[in-house]
């Protein structure tokens, strides 16, 4: 998320956030004290439209509600490439997105997903997320996969997930932000291979509608750790080395 000011282009991190709802405008559909999903960044309050909240049903808890928001920009991107079930699918990077890939590849009828990852703790993740198999770089063989997603935002991980996609295969990226910039290795030309790309999702009501019928414990195992607002300066910094969480919550509530 992005604010031009001054001429420049200034982060505003924080992808999803949970929050309760406590004013209305006019004519509002909602009631004060509900939970919400919606989209504000590192921030204690925010005003939103009301197409850009989602109301969270009572029975799903705070961090499986947060898959939300980045759920549907990772399902966009396999909707992109349309995996069929009798396609072999190989998700390079088993971070948040990756593993929200993993999720929703496999709960919607796609079985032969591999995952891509060097760190052991988060292949054993992506295999807990449905994961058919999860391997360290290098051990995998090439010209296996018909269908790739991008999730490791690296320039290595990308090359690597493209030698292994077999001719006329297509690989979406869901990364940004990367650790460097991505270039398309001989992989791609050699194999004639398709390339795309997904940000942002395209209906957030929707995947949470699907996401209230098919709630899963296993997504809290994304959001296991939970820090303070003031120990923001210090996780950024903690984040940038191994081994580092999936995930961190910020609790913006407590005083």
């Amino acid at each position: 998320m992005s604010v031009a000011r001054n001429g420049e282009t200034h982060w505003r991190l924080g992808y999803q956030t949970l929050g309760v709802v406590e004013a209305l405008g006019a004519g509002v559909a909602l009631e004060v004290g509900v939970r919400v999903i919606t989209t504000l960044g590192h921030a204690s309050a925010g005003i939103h439209r009301i197409e850009r909240v989602h109301a969270v049903p009572g029975h799903i808890p705070d961090r499986q509600a947060l898959a939300v928001i980045l759920g549907e920009e990772t399902h966009k991107g396999i909707r992109k490439i349309a995996p069929q079930s009798q396609e072999r699918v190989l998700v390079a990077g088993v971070g948040l997105l990756g593993l929200l890939t993993v999720f929703n590849l496999t709960r919607r009828g796609i079985k032969d997903v591999t995952a891509l990852e060097p760190d052991p703790t988060r292949r054993e993740l992506a295999l807990a997320f449905g994961a058919a198999s999860a391997h360290a770089p290098g051990s995998l063989p090439h010209d296996a996969y018909a269908v790739g997603l991008e999730c490791s935002a690296s320039p290595d991980g990308f090359a690597d997930l493209l030698s292994h996609l077999r001719p006329n295969g297509r690989c979406c990226v869901l990364s940004d932000n990367n650790w460097g910039t991505l270039t398309l290795p001989p992989a791609f030309h050699i194999r004639e291979l398709s390339v795309v790309a997904s940000s942002d999702g395209e209906d957030y009501g929707a995947y949470a509608r699907w996401l209230w019928q098919h709630t899963d414990p296993m997504l809290e195992r994304l959001f296991t750790e939970t820090i303070r607002p003031e120990e923001l300066p210090a996780t950024f910094a903690h984040l940038r080395e191994w081994p580092r969480p999936v995930s961190v919550v910020v609790d913006w509530t407590a005083p």
